[in-house]
């Protein structure tokens, strides 16, 4: 019907993602990665692009998530198309001669459909596991995804052995592609970008912090800067992350999505208070009255679901997909899991269907 014949103009331009990423706090549920599971069976069957599944320590907020490589290899035996992808493996926390072993395993059982996004990591406490890397974990990030990349090639690298000696190692079992798509996660910082598009990395980001407009901006930023450096300037790929919950009814969709939304930004203070500057209204959340905060988290959802969000219904957001793809998305990766009900999140994804 109707839906059909406006996605007609979307559908051969954009590939449609699922990403994960929430806070799980009822720790006793025996079927906690269900829903996950589900999901990425959906998005197998109705020829979705890619699942993204993160990677997050000590926390009930991803607190599903510790390590990407588990999750993608249970969802490797249970789907035969779409791609899976770390969104991101924080790569400094890790040997990368390991992580090159553990996604080319994956690799593997998925008859070659992974994807490995990278963070260099944010938290203090995550990096129990290599102290020494926090405070050049950017460097360390890209320093081991070059050793992930030179090992997945079929090349050596130096190591050395329990008795002292020098040894060069590679990687089994052979992965299956040549190479695996990588990606770092970058937000608003143009150096970023330029430092992504030079090492011929493709790009996540999302509209939390940044409006479409610079969205584009650095997009094109990042297309000339691969261009400069003898790279194809449309081979980077560039996927946005968007908080995404649809329903036939927009009013309903945006009115159930509203409580998770602001609970979700709630739980990051610095964000909250950086998304609500980004949409052009100055709050001080500390010495604000709580019923004044919700005032202006409503005002603020307002604008966001109408300029950088997909909650509503399909035809109500397709004037989003459709800035997203003028300024130079390949991918949109849905985020449903902001904290909506499980049913809820199931449910809507008969929506991101719709959308494509």
């Amino acid at each position: 019907g109707t839906v059909a014949a406006a996605t007609a103009a979307v559908r051969d331009t954009v590939d449609f993602g699922l990403y994960f990423f929430h806070n799980y706090p009822d720790q006793d549920r025996d079927d906690k990665y269900a829903v996950i599971v589900d999901a990425a069976e959906f998005a197998d069957a109705h020829g979705f692009h890619a699942v993204w599944l993160p990677e997050r320590h000590f926390h009930s907020f991803g607190g599903l998530f510790p390590n990407p490589s588990v999750l993608a290899a249970a969802l490797a035996t249970r789907t035969r198309r779409v791609r899976l992808n770390a969104g991101s493996v924080v790569l400094p926390l890790h040997h990368p001669v390991r992580v090159a072993e553990e996604w080319s395993m994956v690799d593997n059982l998925s008859g070659g459909r992974i994807g490995l996004g990278c963070a260099p990591g944010w938290h203090a406490n995550d990096f129990v596991f290599h102290p020494e890397h926090f405070g050049r974990h950017k460097q360390v990030m890209y320093e081991h995804l070059e050793t992930v990349r030179r090992l997945w090639r079929g090349e050596t690298v130096p190591a050395r052995s329990g008795s002292g000696e020098a040894l060069d190692v590679r990687l089994f079992p052979r992965p299956v592609q040549p190479e695996p798509p990588v990606f770092t996660a970058i937000v608003g910082n143009p150096d970023s970008y330029r430092e992504a598009a030079r090492r011929d990395v493709g790009v996540v980001t999302n509209l939390m912090t940044q409006d479409v407009a610079s969205l584009a901006e650095n997009v094109a930023l990042y297309r000339r800067t691969r261009a400069e450096h003898g790279l194809d300037p449309a081979g980077g790929r560039v996927v946005v992350l968007l908080h995404t919950y649809l329903a036939e009814d927009a009013e309903r969709a945006r009115a159930e999505a509203f409580e998770p939304f602001c609970a979700y930004l709630r739980s990051s203070f610095s964000l909250l208070g950086q998304v609500v500057n980004s949409l052009g209204m100055n709050i001080d959340l500390a010495g604000t009255p709580d019923e004044d905060v919700r005032f202006v988290l409503a005002r603020a959802y307002e604008r966001y679901c109408a300029q950088r969000a997909l909650i509503g219904s399909p035809e109500s957001c397709r004037s989003v997909v459709e800035a997203v793809l003028d300024a130079g998305a390949d991918e949109i990766a849905c985020f449903v899991d902001f904290g909506l009900a499980t049913d809820a999140v199931r449910g809507g994804l008969r929506g991101v269907d719709a959308l494509r």
